[in-house]
């Protein structure tokens, strides 16, 4: 089973290197869609964007199905530690909460005028005090293990 996997992972990865190398090679070397105008964009950008949300998707949904997996497995066998385990999610739920409560709802001036959009002014501050949060866990946690203060 476990080479099973070990084969589909791996021809899996080189698909994946072969559809980006092919998507990049058509956005930096096909052309422009307006090479003499003042807004210039490679022809094709939307195809990078569009393989970007796929990959993105499929990276959510590979994510969550193994998890889902994981789960069921650690429930049937030590139910404790699988509840323990949705610590991290509940912890993540929690910062989203708190962050979104956080965010502003003040009008902002962009190119096109001012923007007001109440919801997704306060989605846009959740998302970046939730990365500052994750980001400075991830800088404690890795100092408290170069430290050697939880190492047996």
């Amino acid at each position: 089973m476990a080479k099973l996997s070990y084969k589909m992972s791996y021809y899996a990865l080189y698909v994946c290197f072969a559809l980006i190398l092919v998507v990049l090679g058509m956005f930096y070397f096909v052309g422009y869609n307006n090479p003499v105008g003042e807004y210039n964009e490679p022809a094709h950008t939307e195809t990078l964007i569009y393989l970007m949300y796929g990959m993105f998707g499929v990276c959510v949904a590979v994510t969550l199905v193994g998890a889902i997996a994981q789960f069921g497995a650690a429930l049937r066998d030590n139910p404790m530690s699988a509840v323990k385990s949705l610590l991290g999610i509940v912890l993540l739920v929690v910062v989203l909460v708190v962050s979104y409560s956080m965010g502003s709802e003040a009008t902002i001036m962009t190119g096109d005028g001012p923007y007001s959009d109440a919801f997704w002014l306060k989605i846009t501050d959740m998302l970046i005090y939730s990365i500052y949060c994750l980001f400075g866990v991830a800088a404690v946690g890795t100092i408290l293990n170069l430290s050697g203060i939880f190492k047996k």
